[in-house]
């Protein structure tokens, strides 16, 4: 298969040095180490997250702990490297500055879009995608994104969801029609709360999550028109650490090949978006 020209192929030395890294795996984390010390704390992956994507990436019952899918790919491929890992929950549109900032050294799990890609490598994780939720009963009478105008919608600020709405919002100008209410919401659970005490008659949401929410809840809520495959989800990485994204590649390829992988994203009922290779910017989005 051809690979479009904004994927990275690692090969030779790049390789050789992950495989040292991960090396390290069997024992703590080494501060000395390369790796550990591009780090912003030696020793700890610092991961940020909305953890508001269940069951990819979340928090329940006022814990702080995230789970989900995610975070046990993400606890093995720290183990494997030898370093710990830490969970920073944050709002949606923080968590790409913050990396940036070198306050978090990744993006737990982002959408991998060319805009992103100026600024971020992504190591791919699971396939993503978008689609629309209502109220059960569909009483907003929504089939798709082309009856959002004059609709109230809610999505998740700084989302991919934010940047369709807005082209939306401009198709329905152009076409003369009423403007859709956007309303923005700092992650997934209040935008689903706003749909659910019908503060908004629609919520653009991320596939997986809508699959889950409709699953719990089928007298509550209902997919509204196709889902949309997008980019996959992925490990958003500062382009200037090239070590630290090659040592990840490296070390979820093994995963995927030893079958760890797949067996994780089988433990959450997911392998419907489980990807067949791991991919650095593997994304035609």
């Amino acid at each position: 298969m051809k690979l479009p020209n904004h994927k990275i192929v690692l090969i030779g030395g790049a390789l050789a040095v992950a495989t040292g890294l991960a090396g390290c795996a069997s024992g703590s984390a080494d501060a000395s180490d390369p790796l550990s010390a591009s780090l912003a704390e030696p020793g700890v992956l610092i991961a940020a997250d909305s953890g508001s994507v269940k069951p990819l990436k979340y928090t329940e019952g006022g814990s702080s702990e995230m789970v989900g899918l995610i975070p046990d790919l993400t606890r093995e491929y720290a183990e494997r490297l030898g370093l710990e890992v830490r969970f920073e929950k944050v709002s949606s549109d923080a968590v790409i500055p913050g990396v940036l900032a070198n306050r978090y050294d990744v993006a737990l799990a982002a959408g991998d879009f060319a805009e992103r890609r100026k600024t971020l490598d992504f190591v791919d994780l699971v396939e993503g995608g978008v689609v629309l939720v209502v109220q059960a009963g569909n009483p907003a009478g929504v089939a798709g994104r082309d009856d959002l105008c004059g609709r109230s919608l809610a999505i998740v600020k700084g989302s991919i969801q934010q940047g369709y709405a807005d082209e939306e919002q401009q198709a329905c100008a152009d076409a003369g029609e009423p403007a859709i209410d956007i309303q923005g919401y700092a992650d997934g659970p209040t935008a689903t709360l706003a749909l659910q005490s019908a503060r908004v008659d629609v919520e653009w949401s991320d596939l997986a999550v809508a699959n889950q929410l409709v699953k719990d809840n089928p007298d509550t809520f209902e997919l509204a028109g196709d889902p949309e495959l997008l980019a996959p989800y992925g490990i958003g990485i500062p382009k200037d650490k090239t070590e630290l994204r090659d040592a990840i590649f490296k070390v979820l390829t093994e995963m995927k090949e030893d079958g760890t992988y797949d067996r994780i994203v089988a433990e959450w009922g997911q392998e419907s978006i489980g990807l067949e290779e791991i991919e650095i910017n593997g994304s035609d989005f």
